[in-house]
């Protein structure tokens, strides 16, 4: 059976070069060269548009739960849904890319961890608490920022709840294999952007041989 890479861009399109992208590219090239047999799916969350949580859903949700017939919109919103989920839940390998926004991720990937957060699909309860059930699934995550928020190097940190909150996501989800590549400090020293970004982008292309 083929493995499957899914990359999870949560990034706008801008004509401003992007730290994270470059990096993401140059990690899914090297991937695709020591994995030629390997599928690798890109999901472009601001250009496909995440399906949304909204009254629509819920009521479609109401709807399905007491065997009530669905409004064409809501059966073209939960088939979006089961789409997207399904995606997630079959891919061997998923590759996070985002920049920081005032401290956390972009409403788009906080939305699409909303709609893979689903009880008896990515995790389950028990009497003992919730339990992941995606054990077998590897995580990436790209980050780029500004300043910094995870050096070693002696530079001070600044505070995030991004990078945490998607660690802890995945650690419900039951993802044990967890990894992360971050460019930082881009906007603290933009004379060292391209140095930093092309030491990230080198990182990335050796940890996808073995990814």
């Amino acid at each position: 059976m083929t493995t499957k890479l899914l990359m999870i861009l949560a990034h706008p399109h801008t004509t401003a070069p992007s730290a994270s992208l470059t990096v993401a590219n140059r990690f899914k090239t090297a991937y695709q060269t020591s994995h030629p047999d390997d599928t690798v799916i890109v999901r472009d969350l601001y250009q496909d548009g995440v399906p949304p949580l909204n009254d629509t859903t819920f009521e479609a949700w109401r709807k399905q739960k007491y065997g009530q017939a669905l409004t064409p919109a809501e059966q073209q919103l939960l088939a979006q849904h089961a789409a997207w989920l399904d995606e997630f839940l079959t891919a061997d390998k998923v590759v996070f890319v985002n920049p920081m926004y005032n401290h956390f991720l972009p409403a788009e990937l906080k939305q699409y961890l909303d709609l893979t957060a689903v009880a008896r699909k990515t995790f389950k309860y028990t009497e003992h608490g919730p339990v992941g059930l995606l054990t077998n699934k590897k995580v990436l995550h790209i980050q780029a920022t500004g300043g910094f928020y995870h050096a070693t190097n002696g530079q001070h940190n600044q505070k995030e709840y991004g990078e945490p909150y998607l660690h802890d996501m995945m650690a419900l989800y039951g993802v044990q294999d967890y990894q992360t590549i971050f460019v930082e400090g881009l906007d603290r020293f933009p004379e060292k952007r391209a140095a930093t970004t092309a030491q990230a982008a080198k990182t990335a292309a050796k940890l996808a041989t073995t990814f």
